[in-house]
């Protein structure tokens, strides 16, 4: 059976390769030596701006290998709700990387089911963002 669905791209404007990926135009992801991936911004980014408000997907503990919890795939979500301890970030959330000295944090939204991300200080244009993670991180974090 053939579909008539056609794929049509995205009005935005995407400049996408290997090495970056563009959402909109506040923030893209770039490849990062020694890290892997990281998110820049695009433009200069106030305190107190929201960068990015991102869907959240609660997930149930028993369906979370102990290899995924919050210092690997998902992130702690709702301890209290059986069914709902974890969520996978979606958008760039599992992208951000780590610093001891953030520029951003992360906020959940419980009702909203989303991650929010706050710029805490100025960011100038093509600065990577970066949260603290929270947890005693498994990796060298360079100073």
């Amino acid at each position: 059976m053939k579909s008539n669905f056609a794929y049509k791209e995205p009005a935005i404007e995407q400049n996408r390769s290997d090495e970056q990926g563009l959402i909109g135009s506040n923030i893209v992801w770039k490849s990062v030596k020694g890290k892997g991936r990281g998110v820049f911004t695009n433009r200069d980014i106030r305190k107190g701006e929201i960068v990015e408000v991102a869907p959240a997907v609660p997930m149930a503990k028993k369906h979370v290998p102990d290899d995924a919890t919050p210092d690997g795939y998902v992130l702690d979500w709702d301890e209290d709700k059986k069914g709902k301890e974890y969520a996978l970030g979606l958008g760039y959330i599992m992208l951000y990387n780590h610093s001891k000295k953030p520029n951003i944090e992360i906020e959940t939204d419980l009702e909203e089911m989303t991650f929010s991300v706050t710029a805490l200080r100025d960011i100038k244009k093509d600065e990577e963002l970066m949260w603290d993670y929270g947890i005693d991180v498994w990796f060298r974090v360079k100073k």
